[in-house]
């Protein structure tokens, strides 16, 4: 059984273990636990509008989905990492976290959610897009890595609440 919860009492570690699981080869050598939190604190992460799933068994977080709200739009959240780790995938998992997130959202007065995925990702374009979010622009973003940066091309998907 799965149990979302918001990550108000989460530690960066348990959110970058299960970030970790979800990570390729490449990314796993790129980004260790200290380059994780400062990235949070660098894109501003608020765990209050941020939820997890927790396998009720092993107490495991499972799947998360990790969110700010832009500095210099007050009215749009941005979602900074969503992950499931893959024995969990295919379960409905993002959706339930989603439909939580969403209601956290509004609640907070958000009338716009923005996230990027990767370009060749068509698994999380067909996710984003399922949940009603639209993708709207090819970018390319600048990934800090522990040897310095890359670029990533991506899609910028935007929602309206």
């Amino acid at each position: 059984m799965i149990q979302y919860t918001t990550l108000e009492n989460v530690s960066d570690e348990v959110l970058y273990e299960t970030n970790w699981k979800t990570m390729s080869e490449r990314l796993k050598k790129e980004v260790n636990l200290e380059r994780f939190s400062e990235m949070l604190k660098e894109q501003n992460y608020d765990p209050t509008i941020s939820v997890g799933a927790f396998d009720t068994e092993t107490g495991e977080c499972v799947a998360l989905v990790l969110n700010s709200i832009l500095k210099d739009k007050e009215k749009t959240a941005y979602d900074i990492i969503t992950c499931t780790i893959p024995e969990y995938r295919r379960r409905g998992i993002a959706r339930g976290i989603f439909e939580k997130v969403f209601a956290l959202l509004r609640e907070r007065g958000i009338e716009t959610y923005t996230t990027e995925t990767k370009r060749d990702n068509l698994i999380a374009q067909s996710m984003y897009r399922s949940l009603g979010f639209e993708i709207r622009n090819e970018i390319v973003t600048t990934l800090k890595t522990l040897n310095g940066s890359r670029q990533v091309e991506q899609y910028e998907v935007v929602m309206k609440l």
